[in-house]
């Protein structure tokens, strides 16, 4: 994938490059609604045009996504308690099978007594 990057990345670095090299005549620019007007190159104004359409781009995209990362990061989060509680039962089912090892004629069902055990 970065070596795909690159293949498309050269050739247009080369023609913003070569756009900016030959169009150097400056142009004047105004702000409508207000009095301000500057002057620039060409190339400046349509490549920093470019730039800044790219950057919204990339702003609407993150903002677009950010739901998404929001619900993985919780999903990822309740992963993360569920196999904690999973091992935490596992534990109690390794203690009570050990208790009932050790105690002659024990608790037949140590999964029973585990749930009669828990608070409701």
């Amino acid at each position: 994938m970065r070596f795909l990057f690159w293949i498309v990345a050269i050739p247009l670095l080369a023609l913003a490059g070569a756009f900016a090299a030959v169009n150097h005549q400056p142009v004047t620019l105004e702000l409508w609604p207000l009095p301000y007007e500057t002057a620039m190159p060409v190339s400046v104004a349509v490549l920093g045009a470019f730039a800044a359409g790219v950057l919204a781009a990339a702003l609407v995209f993150w903002v677009r996504g950010l739901p998404l990362r929001l619900d993985r990061r919780r999903r990822a989060r309740h992963e993360r308690a569920l196999e904690e509680e999973a091992a935490r039962l596992r534990a109690r089912l390794a203690e009570a099978e050990r208790e009932r090892g050790a105690m002659p004629g024990g608790s037949p069902d140590p999964v029973r007594r585990l749930v009669a055990s828990e608070p409701e």
